[in-house]
Formats: structure tokens, C-alpha cells, sequence
């Protein structure tokens, strides 16, 4: 089931999670999330959601069409590292 929701970006950049998805995922204050930006999709990561970060971001990207330089530039951020 896909919940999708429209909300408003405060001030400070701050955005509040819907009650409907907060219940249906389990968050509750002070949790901590990860905002993950690939290529103008924003996804929240929970550490309720199940298999590894690399299978999750996976996922992702399968959704996401990324260009040429889009992989030049995950791939220039993670020899960075």
C-alpha cells in the first residue's frame, strides 16, 4: 500500500510525517531517521524497514532514473570516503 501526502516545508526546513504513516511505521518521538536525496527523490529510511542500507538504497535507484553524471557523481562521493 503507497501512502502519499502533501506537506508543508516550515521555516527551518523542517516537514511533519503524517499520523497515518507514523502509526503505520511504528515512529514515535526522538527516533531517529535518514533522509537519503538520490537524484530529486527523497526517501526517510527507518531502522524498522528490513534489509541492508545497500539493498534498501538499491531499491531505490531501481525507481530512480538516474543520468550519466548523476553515477559520476555517487561514484566521485563514495571513493571520497
Amino acid at each position: 500500500m503507497i501512502i502519499s501526502k502533501y506537506v508543508r516545508i516550515g521555516e527551518r526546513g523542517q516537514i511533519v510525517i503524517p499520523k497515518e504513516i507514523r502509526e503505520k511505521e511504528k515512529l514515535v518521538p526522538n527516533q531517529m531517521v535518514k533522509i537519503v536525496y538520490l537524484g530529486g527523490e527523497i526517501a526517510i529510511r527507518t531502522s524498522t524497514q528490513g534489509g541492508s542500507p545497500e539493498d534498501n538504497i538499491l531499491k531505490i535507484l531501481q525507481r530512480v532514473k538516474l543520468t550519466e553524471e548523476d553515477w559520476k557523481e555517487l561514484h566521485r562521493d563514495r571513493e571520497e570516503r
